[in-house]
């Protein structure tokens, strides 16, 4: 009785253990981003911060993604993800971004807040900070 009672706990256990899934970074990712914050190529007089319900708006889905600008979709495609540990822009960025057209960018996901590089700032790149919606 007890060896079966022993058994039935160290099946319960493995069982439990099974079915608790990690969020992966991709899945977090998934959802709709929008911009609160643009750094880089600023114009005089214009305010680098965007209100909530501005408009641009990236969504991503599994491996697909759609950018909104203005409430007006602009722009579909795919896109991989993968983790890499690089510094941009004095950020240190957890992952990378290719987009279809084989554009490579950096990113940095935590929480609901995305940081997306387009180059460097220096080089005329920017920052977008995105939350999530």
């Amino acid at each position: 009785m007890k060896r079966s009672l022993t058994l039935s706990l160290i099946l319960f256990m493995f069982i439990t253990v099974m079915s608790c899934k990690k969020k992966s970074a991709e899945t977090n990712l998934n959802g709709s981003w929008e911009l609160r914050y643009l750094e880089g190529i600023q114009v005089p007089n214009v305010d680098p911060n965007f209100k909530a319900g501005n408009g641009n708006i990236l969504k991503f889905s599994d491996h697909n993604f759609e950018r909104y600008e203005n409430g007006k979709l602009v722009q579909t495609g795919t896109f991989t993800f993968q983790p890499e540990k690089t510094t941009v822009n004095n950020t240190a960025v957890n992952y990378s971004i290719v987009f279809a057209n084989d554009e490579k960018q950096y990113l940095y996901l935590s929480g609901n807040k995305l940081i997306l590089f387009q180059g460097v700032i220096a080089a005329d790149g920017t920052a977008s900070t995105y939350v999530k919606q």
